[in-house]
């Protein structure tokens, strides 16, 4: 019963009778004519440019773990939970972790504890344009697509504060900056450890962030949550509860898909068909537009609308779709259709194939079948965890 109330909260701000996927793409952008060949061409060339994409990618990503390999016993990078940042020729870590709410700053010296509030004071300050200048990564990929990949749309990486607006709603003085470094440093705890690599101390500060970071994050994110969910007919609760699942709202957030941003955009498949749907033509996601937080949420909005109102439209009951939808947000289409279509042969992965299937269970049989048997143990977890959340963000 529990479970049937959330999910009507979720689908109360859907309209079953929302226009035609292709009769909307037309009214958003004319269309998109071409002959066969044209089309053809036209694919070859995206594919191409996502195969640079990922080559890019993968070879600074390669090249980024060897470095911090030199000076450090362990590689931590970056993901959709963490920020990681290194610093001073990669002697210094900063780790922000949004899901156990947790800093920590470590330095590689041979000299005695140093004194970490400087360090602590730069973390008060950045603001996103600079971590994205600051992540070679990331930067490297931005100028490598811009120089390799025709056409790459881009944007502008707005500075926006990562840590400083989880303790201030207000931008902070030099002074309150201050103040505030020197009580995390003196209310921290300290460690230390000797590197095997290396042979020099590795000393590190812990402490804990805001308790109330979520309900800031969802505060900073919700005009754009409010704004995209109108207009592509989704309830903003299940959009809230999609980005604290992807992300838990770290603005900074990245897997080495590559994904980006608080809805964990893949350049090449939500990426690649929100912006034909929004605008007649694929378009190839750069990591500045996909950071910018609110292209990220259009996107994910309009992939999501993709996945309810197109890839699924054939599912009859509204809840099993909505189901078979937040699955497929985090494992693809063609893996939830394999969930009901085992034994399908060469149409495993076939929506239309696990039609019949899907349409012949009710929804709470959808959900369990879901839950036990999509391929993924990520994915099965991810469609408890979206739909758990729905509620927090009902009003």
């Amino acid at each position: 019963m529990k479970r049937l109330m959330i999910l009507f909260l979720a689908l109360s701000a859907f309209n079953v009778h929302a226009e035609d996927f292709d009769d909307f793409k037309k009214a958003q952008s004319g269309g998109f004519e071409s002959s066969k060949e044209e089309w053809s061409s036209y694919r070859s060339d995206t594919l191409k440019s996502f195969e640079t994409y990922k080559d890019i990618m993968d070879k600074e990503f390669a090249k980024y773990k060897s470095d911090i390999s030199k000076v450090w016993d362990d590689v931590v990078v970056s993901d959709n939970y963490k920020w990681v940042e290194y610093l001073n020729n990669y002697k210094i870590r900063k780790i922000v972790d949004y899901d156990k709410k947790v800093v920590t700053v470590e330095v590689v010296s041979d000299k005695a504890r140093p004194d970490f509030t400087s360090v602590v004071k730069d973390l008060i300050t950045e603001d996103t344009a600079t971590a994205f200048r600051r992540d070679p990564v990331t930067a490297n990929t931005e100028q490598k697509l811009k120089e390799q990949v025709p056409g790459v749309t881009t944007d502008k990486i707005r500075a926006i504060p990562i840590v400083q607006n989880l303790y201030s709603e207000k931008p902070m003085t030099e002074s309150q900056v201050s103040n505030l470094a020197k009580q995390l440093v003196s209310g921290a705890d300290y460690s230390q450890k000797t590197s095997e690599k290396t042979g020099q101390t590795v000393y590190s500060m812990t402490v804990r962030l805001p308790n109330d970071i979520y309900q800031k994050g969802a505060d900073d994110v919700k005009p754009h949550v409010l704004t995209y969910s109108k207009q592509f007919n989704l309830n903003p609760a299940l959009v809230m509860a999609v980005i604290y699942t992807e992300s838990r709202f770290n603005p900074m957030a990245k897997s080495y898909v590559p994904a980006y941003g608080l809805m964990q955009i893949v350049p090449q498949s939500a990426g690649m068909d929100a912006t034909e749907f929004i605008e007649g033509t694929k378009r190839v996601l750069a990591p500045s537009y996909l950071y910018n937080p609110e292209n990220n949420v259009k996107i994910g909005t309009a992939y999501f609308y993709l996945l309810y109102y197109k890839y699924f439209k054939g599912v009859t009951d509204d809840t099993s779709r909505l189901y078979c939808s937040i699955a497929a947000y985090n494992t693809g289409a063609g893996n939830v259709a394999y969930a009901f279509n085992k034994n399908g042969g060469k149409n495993k992965y076939n929506v239309a194939a696990a039609l019949p299937f899907i349409n012949a269970m009710s929804h709470d049989a959808v959900y369990n079948h879901l839950k036990n048997n999509l391929r993924y143990e990520e994915a099965r977890n991810y469609i408890v965890r979206v739909n758990g959340k729905i509620k927090d963000y009902t009003e």
